[in-house]
């Protein structure tokens, strides 16, 4: 198993992470569509009649196949909570990235006034 470590600096390296922050609102968004319509069908599906069972059709089979279906919609819908609660965590990471960004933005201004006050200072005292 690979190092922690190594994990994560090839995850930063191979991640575009200007994308990731860019695209973030869209992902959330598709997620919370795909839940919703995930919900909606396992709403409307219970209700609906499927088509009427030929005479070679065991009742077991159809049971079974009933069975399974709910099973696969149930899935779906577990499956798209999960994108959900995935793009929920990307749209926060999106934001803790924007708000650091910021940060940085304003320590770099603040490093560069204090270099120039430095170097003014520097000069001050070499001409004297």
């Amino acid at each position: 198993m690979a190092d922690k470590g190594n994990i994560w600096e090839l995850l930063g390296k191979s991640v575009k992470w200007e994308d990731v922050v860019r695209h973030g609102p869209k992902i959330v968004e598709a997620a919370r569509v795909l839940y919703e319509n995930s919900k909606q069908r396992q709403r409307q599906s219970p209700g609906s009649p499927g088509p009427a069972p030929g005479p070679e059709a065991s009742s077991g089979r159809l049971a079974d196949l009933e069975a399974d279906i709910r099973r696969l919609q149930e899935n779906e819908i577990e499956q798209a909570g999960l994108v959900a609660d995935i793009a929920s965590q990307l749209e926060s990471l999106t934001r803790s990235v924007d708000a650091l960004g910021s940060r940085v933005q304003t320590l770099l201004w603040l490093s560069g006034g204090a270099l120039v006050a430095a170097l003014a200072a520097l000069a001050l005292s070499l001409l004297r």
